[in-house]
């Protein structure tokens, strides 16, 4: 016999994500005693955040997703990390890096200092941020496998509409924040009524940033390129790794080099994924010697192919840093019943770690003061 599926009680706020942002404003929301819920699609936090633990070593994880932070200009996640005592480190720059063009018979070495000296990465890898900020929530706030399809508006409040693995479920509340890519939550979410004006049409427009990008990395023993004298670091017009770094730990092994493919998705695709990885680590080769065309483990993430962050409008990535920020559009929808929190929402740090915590902070602040709402 079949039990019904039982209906959620109603909350005052739905965060929708549990990415940095996602994560960020539910962590707030509790300190400020807000009765919420945090629905994801995904069977685990992080959004685009994702670090994996090398087989050989489970203690040591490497991101293939965002790794770096900027403390000098990125205040608001670096607070953050220090507030829940995640430690940071110095990106590995000792030594020369290497440049390649077509036709170039060999690398370029190139010495002196590095772009990326004032870069900065996380201890045990980024996934350790959201991790933390998760385990701050009150228990049965966070469900994981909550994929939202429709949001109505009530005149005091929304419904969602939540596909769940016990079945579908309505979810009731004041406010719902939309803490995911604009583009992925006006394309996957029915919206009823539809978002005014042409503000479907300018969300969809806005580059989810990181989804055209895929990323390699390769694990070894031994870090055999700081032995000759070298950092890790390469720019290749060659490709097809566009850019190359040490991404090992800040203790120990597996050392680690990645890469960032130059290669757009519908080329990845074609070549396949064993093959993609066979065309890095030749490239790998080819630059730091024959060791390096050996590794003990590989690690491939081509965000293009992932449903709960790209969407065909995400095949060709922008070429450049887009310049993020809702602007006119606002940062809320519905009188204040729908509000959003991603990243890409935010005017001066969109599409970094800091823009997520960024937006988190200015959402939280209109939901404390919805008088400030518009």
């Amino acid at each position: 016999m079949s039990h019904p599926v039982p209906i959620p009680p109603p909350v005052d706020c739905i965060v929708v994500g549990a990415g940095l942002s996602g994560l960020c404003t539910a962590r707030g929301l509790a300190r400020a005693g807000v009765d919420f819920a945090v629905l994801e699609a995904r069977g685990r936090v992080g959004g685009r955040i994702l670090s994996r633990a090398a087989r050989s070593n489970p203690q040591a994880r490497y991101d293939l997703g965002p790794a770096w932070v900027w403390p000098s200009f990125q205040p608001l996640a670096t607070a953050l990390l220090a507030e829940l005592g995640i430690p940071l480190f110095a990106q590995a720059t000792a030594g020369a890096g290497l440049y390649e063009d077509d036709g170039q018979p060999a690398p370029l070495r190139i010495d002196g200092q590095s772009p990326h000296g004032e870069s900065r990465r996380i201890a045990g890898g980024a996934s350790t941020l959201v991790e933390a900020l998760a385990t701050e929530l009150p228990p049965k706030t966070l469900h994981l496998e909550h994929t939202v399809t429709h949001i109505e508006a009530h005149p005091k409040g929304v419904a969602l509409d939540v596909r769940t693995p016990e079945g579908p479920r309505t979810w009731q509340a004041r406010h719902v924040v939309l803490a995911l890519p604009p583009r992925l939550a006006v394309t996957e979410i029915a919206f009823d009524p539809p978002l005014a004006g042409d503000i479907r049409t300018r969300l969809a427009a806005i580059p989810t940033w990181m989804a055209a990008h895929a990323k390699l990395i390769a694990l070894y023993e031994q870090p055999f390129w700081r032995n000759h004298g070298l950092s890790g670091e390469v720019f290749s017009r060659r490709g097809p790794l566009t850019e190359i770094y040490d991404a090992s730990p800040a203790d120990g092994g597996p050392y680690a080099l990645f890469g960032f493919y130059g290669l757009p998705a519908a080329a990845r695709r074609a070549l396949g994924r064993d093959t993609l990885i066979q065309r890095g680590i030749d490239q790998i080769a080819r630059l730091f010697g024959t060791q390096a065309g050996d590794p003990i483990e590989c690690m491939l993430q081509d965000w293009s192919t992932s449903l709960r962050t790209a969407t065909r409008m995400d095949e060709i990535p922008p070429s450049g840093h887009p310049q993020y920020g809702f602007n006119d559009i606002g940062r809320s929808q519905w009188d204040g019943r729908l509000l959003f929190a991603g990243t890409e929402s935010a005017a001066r740090n969109g599409g970094y770690l800091e823009g997520a915590v960024e937006a988190a902070m200015e959402t939280l602040e209109l939901i404390a003061k919805p008088d400030r709402i518009r």
